[in-house]
């Protein structure tokens, strides 16, 4: 006879173990099916930013905050285009998830919660993030691991009494309905064998598509060249087997790019973004020594403008949203690094190879090493065409006037320390990359999954990354409001489908 669960979660990152955590302390029989061979997920790979209002530890440092407040930033950094009602949710349980992982041992970065310009800032420092964790075997410090090492021992402990039963190596191949109500999944493990498993509730939370850059480019159109960063497993398979069964899939058109990926391997499609990313993303973390040009060789914004919403918006719309970082000697060999874990010595070696980085002792040689040579037009459609060469050297020769005279009469930048006059002459060609994507299952406030006709689908509901970052940031980048929604819905859910039993951590009645 086939056994039968309470709850049928698939997908063990972030969302599926808090909400199997939450479900087993109800009292609930839980399976968790994953396709990979290791639970965690993003967790894994994450930076690990959260982000809460009106947390204990907020109150200890006599910081005056509020859910409420945290909801209206959103709100204010997505210009309204999050889903209100998913904001409102995530940023009610968010500072009571912030004061769980302190009961259960999370370590805070002593500056922490703090304001970041990673992204758009909000007006009140309610992020958090965790102290180092390296350990002897990583070789860079994914921060997301902190959480991960809270939840584990939680649930091996309901693997071991039996309230969590996991499969590995289990992928998702359909969605199994009776009588209009989602029973169960059928998942394949080795080629061509395929396991049925049936629960009175199913939940999905197998994560996005951000490493499917076919995936990526149907429902992407107006971004069409996918560069990832995202853990290889988000290949958004749990959306379109949902979509099998008239799941409606959203958000894909809120897309955001983030800033400075930089393919070691050209053409791969493929960033490590602890390794490989160029310090482009703000101008507070740190001053711009470089100037911007694009593919037809042009400076087309501010360096060091404040505004991290309006720096993704603009370098997001150069052709192929691309550009190169153009720097002399001097400024490779001033202050913080241009890209993370490198040095100025690793950037030189690197434009020996010309895969990623190149130089040259004179700037038109090094106009034509990274292919800017293609006519532009200039002025009224009776002017010669300059080409991409003559326009490139022309923006470099008005840069280092403008700062001469301490005055950008073209962008207004302000730091104006180098100019680009000191051999040799170094280019580093950075790309607009994904970590995350936007689009993702419709869900109501109670986290159904819905059809394409906006009714909810019956027994099937859904958490984390699986909604698409736009529900909860909208066409922006909001601080936290990926990881955070993730670990609270999981938990929301794992309350309200599993049995009621009640348990000292639970988040909300709600």
């Amino acid at each position: 006879m086939q056994k039968k669960y309470d709850i049928l979660i698939v997908g063990a990152g972030s969302a599926g173990m808090m909400c199997a955590i939450a479900a087993a302390e109800r009292g609930a029989k839980v399976v968790v099916v994953e396709k990979d061979t290791v639970v965690g997920g993003t967790l894994h790979v994450t930076a690990g930013h959260l982000s809460a209002g009106g947390t204990r530890r907020q109150k200890s440092k006599n910081i005056r905050d509020s859910w409420q407040k945290h909801y209206a930033d959103v709100m204010r950094i997505s210009n309204n285009t999050a889903q209100a009602d998913l904001v409102r949710l995530a940023t009610r349980l968010a500072p009571q998830l912030v004061d769980w992982l302190e009961d259960n041992g999370y370590d805070f970065v002593d500056v922490a919660p703090a304001i970041i310009y990673g992204h758009e800032p909000y007006t009140t420092a309610r992020t958090y993030w965790a102290k180092d964790d390296t350990r002897p075997e990583d070789t860079v410090n994914f921060k997301g691991k902190s959480i991960f090492q809270i939840l584990k021992p939680i649930w091996d402990r309901w693997v071991e009494k039996g309230n969590i039963e996991v499969v590995l190596n289990h992928k998702m191949t359909s969605i199994l309905i009776k009588n209009k109500k989602v029973i169960g999944i059928e998942s394949e493990t080795t080629p061509s064998v395929f396991k049925s498993f049936f629960a009175k509730k199913t939940v999905l939370t197998t994560g996005g598509y951000a490493a499917n850059g076919h995936f990526f480019k149907q429902n992407t159109p107006r971004n069409p060249r996918l560069v990832s960063t995202a853990r290889l497993t988000s290949q958004g398979e749990g959306i379109t087997v949902a979509q099998q069964i008239g799941a409606a899939f959203v958000g894909a058109d809120k897309h955001v790019s983030t800033l400075g990926g930089i393919e070691f391997e050209p053409q791969s499609g493929r960033s490590d973004f602890w390794k490989a990313f160029a310090r482009v993303s703000n101008a507070v973390d740190r001053l711009p020594r470089e100037i911007y040009v694009n593919e037809r060789g042009e400076r087309f914004i501010n360096e060091d403008e404040r505004s991290v919403d309006r720096r993704e918006r603009v370098i997001m719309a150069q052709p192929n949203q691309r550009f190169w970082l153009i720097f002399d000697h001097a400024a490779l060999h001033d202050g913080m690094g241009l890209i993370a874990w490198l040095t100025a010595e690793d950037i030189e070696k690197a434009s020996l190879e010309e895969k990623w980085c190149w130089q040259a002792d004179r700037l038109d040689i090094l106009a034509q090493k990274i292919g800017i040579a293609t006519p532009v037009p200039v002025g009224d459609v009776n002017s010669a065409c300059l080409s991409g060469r003559q326009v490139f050297l022309k923006n470099i020769e008005n840069f280092n006037q403008c700062v001469d005279n301490q005055a950008d009469t073209h962008f207004n930048r302000q730091y104006l320390k180098h100019k680009v006059s000191s051999p040799p002459y170094y280019a580093v060609l950075t790309h607009a990359h994904s970590l995350i994507s936007f689009g993702g299952l419709s869900v109501d406030k109670y986290l159904r999954v819905l059809n394409t006709e906006g009714s909810p689908i019956h027994n099937l509901y859904a958490a984390g990354e699986i909604l698409g970052a736009g529900a909860t940031n909208g066409n922006a980048f909001c601080g936290g409001m990926v990881l955070t929604p993730a670990l609270t819905f999981g938990k929301y859910l794992g309350n309200k489908l599993g049995n009621k039993k009640h348990t000292p951590n639970e988040f909300s009645n709600a």
